[in-house]
């Protein structure tokens, strides 16, 4: 499968034609030097300061830029037999030696400064990965320093879980949600590593009008099952059994 990269933003919407075509020639650029910073993959000062311009105006947002991906995404999804919705977390270190970045947050410590970024990332069952299907992102304001170990868990309890971080992993699987339900022809499989182990995440619903979306987490606490029937393991030997027949 061939994407051409300016095929996955052309649709972009900023109400302004020209801002859409200079995301074509940013993303361009820095699609062929992936690795590199913005003045470093873009050709000469003018074409560098172009593109700063474009992260700064007011009618440019990660959500714009991403939109007509996210929908190219969710037709990928739609020809695939089964997709597995993985979200995860990634800090951006964004830390420099003199002038900090504009919005920048610490990340474990004070000193270190930068942002989070929460994909929703489908792959086919052979790991082929199809794109983003849903992010969020977000900077801290501060982090707790002089509270104990005892005293962060005890304020984290209290603390209502639309009021905390891990509410990027609800938000997460009701976006996956949501391609289940834009996708019935597809077996959706959201994953998700230990951090996502918490028991708002397993109550969220996840039936939709043809189906259900199946839900697959790394455990890390342990967790009492009101139902001891020697059967109930039978939907995910079923799950697992399904990946594995794509796969092959």
């Amino acid at each position: 499968m061939t994407i051409s990269l300016n095929s996955e933003v052309s649709g972009a919407q900023f109400g302004d034609r020209r801002l859409t075509k200079r995301l074509g020639k940013i993303i361009a650029e820095l699609g062929a030097k992936p690795t590199m910073s913005v003045p470093a993959a873009t050709n000469g000062r003018a074409e560098m300061e172009a593109a700063y311009r474009f992260f700064d105006n007011p009618k440019v947002s990660p959500e714009k830029i991403l939109q007509p991906h996210i929908e190219a995404t969710r037709q990928r999804i739609i020809q695939s037999d089964v997709a597995l919705l993985v979200q995860d977390t990634t800090e951006l270190d964004l830390t420099r030696p003199k002038q900090q970045v504009d919005g920048a947050g610490p990340i474990e410590c004070e000193t270190d400064l930068g942002a989070f970024f929460h994909p929703l990332v489908a792959f086919d069952a052979q790991g082929l990965p199809l794109g983003v299907a849903w992010q969020k992102n977000w900077a801290r304001d501060k982090i707790e320093t002089k509270l104990s170990a005892k005293e962060k868990r005890e304020q984290r309890r209290k603390t209502p879980i639309e009021e905390k971080e891990s509410i990027r992993w609800v938000e997460g699987i009701r976006a996956a949600r949501e391609v289940a339900q834009a996708c019935p022809g597809t077996q959706c499989i959201c994953v998700a590593d230990s951090e996502a182990d918490i028991y708002e995440l397993f109550s969220e619903p996840r039936t939709t009008s043809d189906g259900q979306l199946h839900l697959l987490v790394r455990a890390c606490q342990e967790r009492a099952l009101s139902d001891r029937d020697d059967n109930w393991l039978e939907p995910f030997v079923q799950l697992l059994a399904c990946i594995d027949a794509a796969s092959t």
